[in-house]
């Protein structure tokens, strides 16, 4: 058997054969015994109580039904009489502890609201996180991953009530908002209850991943009305009235689903040529133009190449037909093998599957045709979709996944005409969402694993779960634009960050200089011996440069030092070191971090030998070169490996007239401009941000999406690099992609040879 490392968490004991669960009441707190709860608090808790004890009720005999439903079925068609024997077995199990299960349940959500102050949440939902490793066998895992799967689905579908819900309980337990992982009456939680509630039932762990399943879709399906009415109890106990959230997740009764057109309607679809008034009240005066536009042009088009090439027995498939066969194709999308390369969305791959589908979906095993209508809003949807593509990066993630994207979208389009013309459609800016973030936010240097995988998470949901709803493009779109704004505000923090500290270098090195200045001034007005040039120019320039740092190059602690060096130079050291020079050496050498006893060995290797002749005369004596050796220098991040001042760095080459002037225009350049730069001869290429550079070093700091620092340029180079078109500002657009796209598409089919171009791509059935 297979086993894995994990975190260990408490241990749960293991189910005991046909016991019963009759142990309810015995661990678990309950509202009864909270006597020191507010009585308003206490009063909002039962109430939210009984809401859930009416709605739960129902929902959880429901789930019991349809699982002792889906397991009798699984014994009928048991492959072996052992199989067949432990379904049965989990069966009975199941049907004598059936009346336990619901009260164990609400029990356990009790437990949640009576802990919200002073206590925390049952063991069961938040294990105590430890450091510790454990074997885990594979089963357990499987359960545990199939209980985060439902609950991470549920989160998604039920975003922004759970938004609303984790801040309003907040105030009812005086704290900040809540995680949705500890969030009482989060599907986190209900998972958490319903768990407890199966605790001492011996089914088996595919029988109990069976039932998380069953919750999930009988139970967990009607939380949206669940939230609803736990939110108006809320709002009437006036907790945070003023919160608003979307909580519209059905179409309203007068906008008919895709799957419920009139077929008299659809047998008579409006022409292509007279689009305009298929948009009336759509959307905005110009984007009904626009796509009336779109379909004249696509309409005199499908003209110029003489129709489609119909079988003659095909017959018109209806909006319902292509919904149904749309949603087996966006089905087999939903799990691509990860061990493959994905190319990405491939249009006339596409329609030729359709195609084919069509060929076999008629009446009979007939065939079925496009109308004009439905195939126009087909070829829409898939050049949106090519256009899209070629504007991310050939290694980008993002590609995969509008491959993913593009059959719900294209379900969308042929049910719900707003979609084209209203730019705050759900479907729409969460499309244009995911593909500004691929375009933006990941590339192979900056990726970001935390934000790839919630992508991938909100895909995944709406390839599983659409099927007609709207209002899931909307919930999923609120819960990536939550997750982005907490990148946003963490890569604000970041760059921040690095912006103090590229400030802090920059005045190291203005104190450095000015110390380096200051000792080569005074070196000019005596000849010193080695140990005194070297004691200068490297530990007493450090002193030098930490105090002007501290307190400015004007101060008096300054003048001081630079009096000594000074001193020192003019050789009264040689002859003694007085009491007031002897200070503020061991002051200065002290500062800088050197040692008590190399301070002394200073100053002794700079006191006159008694019989001094040469320095071999006394092996025994300190040498300053060899006690100052080695040691690491203010504002430098490494010992340097010699004694003395590095080589002098080899000068820049002068800019041109034309750099110059680029140079000085950049000086007038905001921090937060965004630049490309160009990385090799094939065009690759970076984003970065100009988060801050100084007039005075020049040194400029660029970071990337995440806030993190990147490679170190000069204001001299990046001019150079301006010139040479190595980089560009990058000027940010002023309209969508999807807007963008649009634009592009009007501007291809408009041109006379646009036909011709993608002819090989319409194969009719």
């Amino acid at each position: 058997m297979r086993m894995g490392f994990r975190p260990a968490a408490p241990a749960r004991a293991p189910p005991q054969g046909r016991r019963t669960i009759r142990d309810h009441g015995a661990t678990h707190a309950s509202l009864a015994r909270r006597a020191d709860l507010p009585p308003r608090v206490r009063a909002v808790l039962d109430e939210l109580l009984s809401t859930t004890y009416a709605h739960f009720g129902a929902a959880l005999q429901q789930t019991l039904d349809e699982l002792d439903r889906n397991l009798f079925k699984l014994a009928e068609h048991a492959v072996s009489n052992g199989q067949q024997q432990t379904l049965f077995e989990s069966l009975g199990e199941l049907r004598r502890n059936r009346a336990e299960i619901v009260p164990r349940f609400l029990q356990h959500v009790e437990s949640t609201l009576a802990r919200i102050r002073g206590g925390k949440t049952p063991a069961a939902a938040t294990p105590a996180p430890t450091t510790t490793l454990e074997l885990v066998d594979p089963s357990a895992l499987e359960e545990e991953l199939a209980q985060r799967e439902v609950a991470g689905k549920s989160e998604i579908r039920n975003s922004q009530a759970l938004y609303a819900l984790a801040h309003r309980f907040g105030v009812l337990a005086a704290a900040p908002a809540w995680p949705h992982e500890t969030l009482p009456l989060g599907p986190a939680q209900l998972i958490a209850a319903f768990r407890h509630a199966l605790d001492g039932i011996d089914l088996g762990v595919e029988r109990r991943v069976l039932a998380y399943r069953t919750f999930d879709r009988v139970a967990l399906a009607t939380l949206g009305r669940y939230y609803d009415a736990i939110h108006a109890h809320l709002v009437a106990h006036r907790i945070l009235p003023n919160l608003h959230w979307s909580a519209q997740r059905a179409r309203p009764a007068s906008t008919p689903m895709p799957a419920q057109t009139s077929s008299a309607a659809e047998a008579s679809p409006v022409p292509a040529a007279s689009a305009p008034s298929m948009w009336a009240n759509a959307g905005a005066a110009d984007d009904v133009e626009l796509f009336g536009t779109l379909y004249r042009l696509l309409a005199e088009r499908r003209r110029r190449e003489g129709g489609h090439a119909a079988a003659p027995s095909a017959v018109p498939a209806s909006r319902a037909d292509l919904q149904i066969l749309l949603g087996v194709l966006q089905r087999e999308r939903r799990a691509p093998d990860s061990t493959s390369a994905e190319p990405g969305y491939d249009n006339a791959q596409f329609k030729r599957e359709l195609f084919d589908r069509l060929r076999k979906a008629g009446p009979h095993g007939g065939a079925l045709r496009l109308q004009d209508e439905d195939s126009d809003t087909i070829d829409l949807v898939g050049l949106l979709f090519e256009y899209i593509g070629t504007n991310l990066r050939a290694n980008s993630g993002a590609r995969a996944l509008l491959d993913r994207l593009h059959v719900p979208v294209l379900r969308v389009a042929l049910g719900d005409r707003s979609f084209f013309t209203q730019r705050s459609h759900p479907a729409r800016e969460l499309l244009n969402t995911i593909a500004e973030t691929g375009e933006r936010w990941i590339d192979e240097s900056d990726s970001d694993p935390d934000l790839s995988a919630k992508m991938r998470l909100v895909v995944d949901s709406v390839s599983a779960d659409y099927d007609g709803d709207p209002a899931l493009f909307g919930n999923l779109l609120a819960d990536l634009s939550g997750h982005m704004q907490l990148l946003a505000r963490r890569a604000e923090v970041f760059e921040r960050r690095q912006i103090e500290a590229a400030q802090g270098r920059e005045r190291i090195e203005i104190a450095r200089a000015t110390a380096r200045g200051a000792v080569a001034q005074a070196l000019q007005h005596g000849t010193p011996a080695p140990a005194v040039r070297t004691l200068l120019e490297q530990a007493w320039t450090d002193a030098l440069a930490l105090s002007a740092l501290r307190h400015g190059s004007g101060s008096d602690e300054f003048r001081r030092r630079l009096a000594v060096a000074a001193a020192l130079v003019r050789g009264d050291a040689a002859k003694t070191i007085d009491d007031s020079v002897r200070q503020e050496l061991e002051a200065g050498l002290a500062e800088i971090g050197l040692p008590a006893d190399d301070v002394a060995g200073v100053l002794a290797g700079l006191a006159p030998e008694p019989a001094a002749t040469t320095a071999d005369a006394s092996p025994d004596r300190p040498r300053v070169e060899e006690v100052l050796r080695g040691r690491a220098r203010f504002g430098e991040p490494a010992a340097p490996a010699a004694t003395t001042e590095p080589a002098t760095k080899p000068q820049p080459i002068p800019l041109n007239a034309t750099e110059l002037a680029t140079l000085e225009r950049l000086r007038e350049v905001p921090f937060g401009t965004w630049f490309v730069f160009t990385l090799n001869q094939q065009g690759a290429s970076v984003r970065r941000k100009l988060a801050w550079f100084s007039t005075v070093t020049k040194r400029c700091l660029f970071v990337n999406q995440r806030g993190a620092r990147c490679e170190d340029r000069t204001l001299d180079q990046l001019a150079r690099d301006l010139v040479r078109g190595q980089a560009r500002i990058e000027i940010p657009p002023q309209t969508s992609l999807i807007d963008r796209a649009w634009k592009a598409i009007l501007d291809t089919l408009s041109k006379p040879d646009a036909s011709a171009a993608d002819r090989s791509e319409r194969e009719a059935p």
